[in-house]
């Protein structure tokens, strides 16, 4: 019996250890995501300079496909070049095109001319450098960009947030139910073996106090 009451608590143990390795840093990425998408709405939310993005199109294929997700890295405009892929905000949406010339205005001021890779023209509209999110430098995961916008709806909110801290909170009760059961336990335990001393120590007294005939 006590052999599989510590086989279950082991189990217990392992299981909550499991779901702080693999929930905390999936809070703590959602929570850093939605408070910098928060502080700073015109830009993409990352981590450590980290962006990722969903593709939406398949205007880049076969470079990347619709579905993919693909992580951009914020870099200073001044190194951007030709070939370059680069991200950035055009109407409040996220676009991923190849740099395929640099224009710079009798003022200095630089724009850059793009096009996708599966499209026959050029975009028509040129990207200042403060409209880029940053470069491509080749990292994604296929078909993760549905997941993304799926993380990003109220729906993936509560599943990949709030659960996940109610199932950290649960956990933490049911391992101090179990301690304090356990304690309790003890606790009764050791009662009764004071109780069976006090007994017999009575008894005992008792034998030693009886008259002799």
């Amino acid at each position: 019996m006590e052999e599989a009451k510590k086989k279950t608590g082991w189990i217990f143990s392992a299981v909550n250890l499991a779901l702080c390795v693999l929930l905390i840093p999936v809070i703590l990425i959602n929570v850093t995501v939605i408070i910098s998408s928060y502080i700073h709405p015109e830009e993409i939310p990352g981590v450590f300079g980290v962006k990722p993005v969903a593709v939406l199109s398949g205007s880049m294929e076969d470079t990347f496909r619709t579905g993919d997700l693909i992580f951009v890295q914020k870099t200073g405009t001044a190194s951007l070049k030709e070939n370059d892929v680069i991200c950035y905000l055009q109407d409040g949406q996220a676009v991923t095109h190849r740099i395929v010339g640099v224009e710079r205005g009798e003022d200095g001021t630089i724009s850059y001319i793009t096009k996708g890779d599966a499209n026959n023209t050029e975009d028509r509209e040129r990207v200042k450098p403060e409209q880029v999110q940053g470069v491509w430098n080749g990292g994604k995961l296929g078909g993760m960009g549905n997941f993304v916008m799926f993380l990003s709806s109220t729906t993936g909110m509560i599943v990949f947030i709030v659960c996940p801290i109610l199932l950290l909170i649960l956990w933490d009760v049911i391992r101090r139910w179990q301690a304090d059961k356990k304690e309790k336990s003890r606790a009764a335990e050791l009662e009764a073996e004071l109780n069976a001393l006090k007994a017999a120590q009575n008894t005992q007294r008792d034998s030693q106090e009886e008259p002799k005939l």
